[in-house]
């Protein structure tokens, strides 16, 4: 395999295309110092892509594009022949092209399309690597004697594999990393499963008590159903007896009813036989007669209403006469200063009128001494405002001129810019390559779906995990709601029981601080929940009483209770208390639960303090169970009634004090306290992970919008250019007639502007000639006549125009004066004077209505005084009558009352037979269905006997038993089977993580046996290179050389110098060498390189600058011998170099900047 041809096509100083053959065997490239010899090795690394544009001395790659030609794209093709086994030729092409947009960089193998690493790829199999050093540029050299030693081993280390062996080792560490993360996960989990699995062994324990109490309860809820079949068959009777109690009740009241009525029909007839005779005797005349009085009273108080009103209306009408006149005489007194300023006015215009006719006689005679100065210089003023009107002209037919002008000049410019635009694209499409275009962005389209697919997969997962997390969080939000409200109801009943009210007296010895002063009862003990009522009923006052340690400490006490006058208090001196007997015997009957005394948690030192409080009260389930035991025992239910001993019994709605016992769920509360801690610290841990989620999907989204922005962008590109293919040729016909039009168009447009422009020369002369006219006759006109003339004039012409001005506005003063002193006369004060007349009459008027009004009342009382005495003439004939019927209508209303009273009753007693009926109804139903439902149960009614508990009590008991299970908070049932799991889980995890850990183990044994490989495989390469190197030294020096490990115990943490010494000269490392001893042992080590690892060419590019001649011809003995085997193209201008050549390609620059190749000169 072998370099065979080259091509360069507007490469750097390559502007034109350039075809090198290349041979087999050695091959010299020489020219002028800057003639672009080095620009053909450039050439190669650039097409196989084995550098980057600053080594190919370019600050950017499209600078890499020649400067000399307008085009803007570079192409360089490598063809290698007898490639493989089959010895074909292969061809490696790289196409660079310049747009707005940036560049394109295009690869291509045998002409198709390529990536770079698929050239990378194909390259390596013959050893052909950017580290290769198969391409030696001109600070190469200098780069390994210059570098560290450690750098200097590196490339060792890359020619040796050691990075594969890195690799190989990072992937054992990824795997190690991943094997341990797997580890401390699982070890993470495991914890969090014992955590769960200590906590769900508390909830087993809890949904086990659950259980229990749930089947306790469904025993109870089983016998309702007996209960419920006696309680409506008793229910059932009673209705029916109540419904013939009722019947029977109803029936008295109706016959007492019928009794009422019969009375009220004989009142009724005594009532209209009354009543008959007060109508006969006039009560109907009284009636109308009070209604004639009634009318009469109203029309007097009417009348005089209406006098009171006139006598208003006659003084508001003597306020506005006054003001009227008031009005008129102010207006009188203000016209006559008016009349005043009039005849001042008058006197003014008089004066300056004088003046006027003063000035006037002074300009006149002016005008007359300048008589004949002034008919010449008229006649040279018309004679030039003759030529301003000519020039006038001339200008607006210039203008005219440039009017057309302008839109034909507008016209042509857009021609030529179309004309230069078509060109241009015309250009564009010559330089169009649709084929390589299409390809790259078919590519680039591919590659962005690709990406889009992954950025979906990637917001898919992250969606799916976000909804999780939701999902996580509302249901921790859910627990952490039940937790707080279970944790504020415990808190506020921890609260009760602190803040419990002892009184001023027991304040009073808490606070004080007396030695021997334990505390109340009541803070001494602790009782569980289900207890409380109970125990806190059966000790009752007794809470309060304080304990003290001897009854001296009780005696100071009480006098320091007299002494602050604070009351009273009762003490228990542990020293005097009776002691508490050793055992009771607890009795063994249903709903017996213990003593009270051990049902309160204390410490053994109050146990006598807590029997004086509480004795051997029993506590008991319900008031059935205490009644079986009363008279034996002091007796307490667990919902707070007593037994005494003597038998009497308390009970009923129970009234709380301020006084309770702590209860023993402060465990409880401590736990809903940690849960509650938990739940707040995991909704912050899940808030983070979701917000750390939600950041990640807005980037991946952001990603997403502008991956598929690009994508959308090439495609558009992509159709475009599919649609310039399809109109490429049809474009290029297009435009080229467009432009032959608009030439045509151009040509003909011209001509018009060439006729107007002679035109407006015309013009432009003639107003030139006019300018010139005016100007003579301005110097015929004496300015200093005319100024003269001016000045005199205008003095008197602005002072008469002054004396005009204020003239007038005398005039206009006076005229307005007048037509105020108009309009006060003929508008304001003849409108006052009409008012003031109508005011008057209108004021006699209600005079006339006052008297008139005094006489229709004095008219009224006398009727009104006569109505008077009519009725009470009549009232005194009909009195007895009117009373007589007033006292039977008395009676009537007692009965029609009594009579509403018994219906009303009789309705009501109804309405309750109707209840009892509807009652019945209801429970007949319901006694069948009890009925049904015992004889489903396999119980046989006959046989059935009453039971003594009743629903109510049952009822009690499953109360108690929901309250116990309430109690117990929320239960996770599932904790009975989870418990199971999690335990099995808990076992999987240690197997997982013993499993690992061998792994681990493992991993670990293969990274130590990776390093030892490393090690051994560098040093094979080291030392085959040193071998090399010695020979390969010993040919280009006569002397000897050898590479030297800096740590050769751990040759991979230390560097590689090299020791040599050159013929007739010492030993010494190459940091100590000459110039050109340090290039020859830096090449010595290159070949060395290239003999450990041969690759099918070679390219160096002025290697042998710093050499003498003597080390050129050795150096160049050493290329042509090892020639033999591999190609060998070298820069040169050393003679011995090129002579010992197989070939020459000679390289100058004809042209400035232009590289040739001036031929190829053959040595075998």
């Amino acid at each position: 395999m072998y370099i065979k041809q080259l091509e360069v096509d507007n490469f750097k100083s390559f502007a034109n295309k350039v075809d090198i053959p290349m041979l087999k065997g050695f091959t010299t490239i020489s020219g002028p110092n800057g003639s672009g010899k080095s620009n053909i090795i450039d050439s190669i690394l650039f097409a196989l892509g084995l550098s980057t544009s600053r080594a190919l001395r370019a600050e950017k790659l499209f600078h890499l594009i020649s400067t000399h030609t307008k085009r803007n794209e570079a192409i360089v093709k490598v063809t290698f022949g007898e490639v493989g086994d089959d010895n074909v030729d292969l061809s490696i092409t790289r196409k660079i092209k310049k747009s707005s947009q940036g560049y394109n960089s295009v690869y291509y193998i045998n002409d198709k399309l390529a990536t770079l690493t698929e050239i990378h790829t194909l390259l390596e199999k013959y050893n052909i690597t950017p580290n290769s050093y198969n391409v030696m540029m001109q600070g190469d050299v200098t780069s390994i004697t210059n570098c560290s030693p450690v750098e200097r081993r590196k490339i060792i280390d890359e020619i040796a594999g050691v990075a594969d062996f890195d690799r190989r080792i990072e992937q054992a560490n990824s795997e190690l990393e991943t094997v341990e993360q797997r580890v401390e996960k699982s070890t993470l989990v495991l914890g969090e499963v014992d955590t769960r699995l200590e906590e769900l062994k508390s909830e087993r324990e809890v949904a086990l008590k659950y259980q229990k109490l749930k089947e306790e309860k469904a025993s109870l809820e089983g016998q309702i159903t007996t209960v419920k079949f006696f309680d409506v068959k008793r229910n059932l009777e009673q209705a029916h007896t109540n419904i013939l109690e009722f019947t029977k009740k109803k029936k008295e009241e109706e016959s007492s009813q019928k009794d009422i009525e019969e009375k009220l029909k004989l009142v009724k007839l005594e009532y209209q036989k009354v009543s008959d005779t007060v109508k006969e005797k006039g009560e109907d005349k009284q009636i109308e007669i009070k209604k004639k009085a009634e009318e009469v009273k109203g029309a007097i108080d009417r009348k005089e209403s209406a006098i009171a009103y006139a006598d208003k209306q006659i003084q508001d009408g003597l306020r506005l006469i006054e003001n009227a006149k008031n009005g008129i005489e102010t207006q009188n007194k203000q016209n006559d200063d008016f009349r005043l300023k009039i005849k001042l006015k008058n006197e003014e215009i008089l004066k300056v009128q004088e003046k006027l006719s003063e000035q006037k006689s002074d300009l006149k005679k002016v005008i007359e001494e300048m008589t004949g100065l002034n008919k010449t210089a008229d006649e040279h003023i018309k004679k030039r405002a003759e030529l301003r009107l000519k020039k006038e002209k001339l200008q607006d037919s210039e203008n005219s001129i440039i009017k057309q002008k302008l839109p034909l000049e507008s016209e042509l410019s857009n021609l030529q810019k179309e004309i230069k635009n078509d060109e241009a694209k015309l250009e564009e499409l010559g330089k169009l390559d649709i084929a390589s275009n299409r390809d790259s962005l078919s590519m680039q389209v591919e590659e962005l779906e690709k990406e889009l697919g992954d950025l979906k997969i990637i917001q898919q997962n992250t969606m799916l995990d976000l909804d999780r997390i939701k999902g996580e969080i509302s249901d921790n939000e859910h627990n952490l709601q039940i937790a707080y409200r279970k944790f504020s109801s415990l808190d506020a009943q921890k609260q009760m029981a602190e803040e419990a009210n002892f009184g001023r007296a027991v304040e009073t010895v808490m606070n004080s601080g007396l030695k021997g002063v334990h505390a109340p009862l009541v803070k001494l003990g602790k009782v569980d929940k289900e207890y409380s009522t109970a125990l806190e009923v059966a000790i009752g006052g007794r809470m309060a009483h304080i304990v003290v340690e001897d009854d001296h400490t009780a005696a100071v006490a009480i006098e320091l209770l007299k002494s602050s006058n604070a009351g009273r208090a009762t003490f228990i001196p542990l020293n005097k208390i009776a002691p508490a007997p050793r055992k009771l015997s607890l009795p063994k009957d249903k709903g017996v639960i213990d003593y009270a005394v051990n049902l309160i948690d204390f410490d053994d030192i109050y146990l006598d303090a807590f029997y004086y409080a509480v004795g051997d009260t029993l506590v008991v389930e319900d008031l059935s169970c205490a009644r079986k035991l009363s008279g034996k025992y002091r007796l307490v239910t667990l919902s707070g009634e007593i037994i005494e001993k003597s038998g009497s019994m308390t009970g009923g709605s129970l009234k709380r004090t301020g006084l309770k016992f702590s209860q023993n769920d402060d465990e409880e509360f401590e736990a809903i306290k940690k849960k509650l801690k938990e739940f707040e610290e995991k909704r912050t841990a899940l808030a983070q992970r979701k917000q750390t989620l939600e950041e990640k999907l807005d980037k991946v989204r952001s990603d997403y919008s502008s991956t598929m922005t690009e994508k959308n962008k090439a495609s558009m590109e992509l159709s475009n250019l599919e649609k310039s293919a399809l109109t490429y040729k049809d474009t290029i016909v297009e435009k080229e007639n467009a432009i032959k039009l608009n030439n045509d168009k151009i040509a003909e447009i011209s001509k018009k502007l060439d006729k107007l422009e002679e035109q407006h020369i015309g013009i432009s002369s003639d107003i030139t000639i006019t300018e010139d006219e005016i100007s003579k006759v301005d110097a015929l006109i004496n300015d200093e006549d005319l100024k003269n003339l001016k000045d005199k004039t205008e003095g008197f012409e602005a002072e008469i125009k002054r004396l005009e001005a204020q003239i007038t506005a005398l005039e206009n003063d006076k005229d307005s004066i007048k037509q105020k002193i108009n309009f006060s006369e003929e508008v304001f004060i003849k409108t006052k004077k009409e008012e003031i007349a109508s005011t008057e009459k209108n004021n006699e008027n209600l005079q006339k209505d006052k008297i008139q009004f005094a006489e229709e009342i004095k008219d009224l009382k006398q009727q009104y005084e006569k109505l008077e005495d009519e009725i009470l003439k009549i009232s005194e004939t009909l009195g007895e009558l009117q009373k007589q019927r007033d006292e039977i209508h008395a009676r009537l209303v007692d009965l029609e009352t009594a009579k509403n009273l018994k219906t009303s009753d009789i309705e009501k007693i109804a309405e309750q037979i109707e209840s009892f009926k509807a009652r019945r109804r209801e429970l007949e139903p319901q006694l069948n269905l009890a009925k049904e439902e015992l004889e489903k149960s396999g119980v046989e009614i006959s046989k059935l006997e009453p039971v003594q508990i009743s629903i109510e009590e049952i009822n009690n008991k499953i109360s108690r038993l929901e309250k116990r299970m309430e109690d117990l908070g929320l239960v996770n049932m599932r904790a009975i089977t989870d418990y199971d799991r999690v335990l099995e889980r808990q076992s999987e995890l240690k197997t997982q993580i013993e499993t690992l850990s061998e792994e681990r183990k493992q991993i670990l044994e293969r990274m130590q046996g990776y390093e030892q490989l490393k090690k051994e495989t560098f040093l094979k390469t080291y030392n085959d290179i040193n071998v090399n190197f010695k020979d390969i030294f010993h040919k280009l020096s006569d002397g000897e050389g050898t590479l030297i490990l800096e740590d050769e115990e751990n040759p991979l943490a230390g560097g590689l110098t090299i020791e040599a010494q050159p013929r007739d000269k010492k030993k010494q490392r190459l940091e100590g060498m000459s110039g050109g001893e340090k290039s020859l042992t830096a090449l010595a080590f290159v070949f060395s390189i290239q003999r450990h690892m041969p690759a099918p060419f070679y390219a160096f590019d002025e290697v042998d600058m710093h050499l003498d001649g003597i080390n050129v011809e050795k150096l160049s003995e050493m290329i042509k011998y090892q020639a033999k085997d591999t190609q060998f193209i070298v820069v040169s201008l050393r003679k011995p170099m090129i002579e010992s050549a197989n070939r020459t390609i000679g390289v100058t620059q004809k042209e400035k900047g232009i590289t040739r190749v001036t031929g190829v000169k053959l040595r075998d």
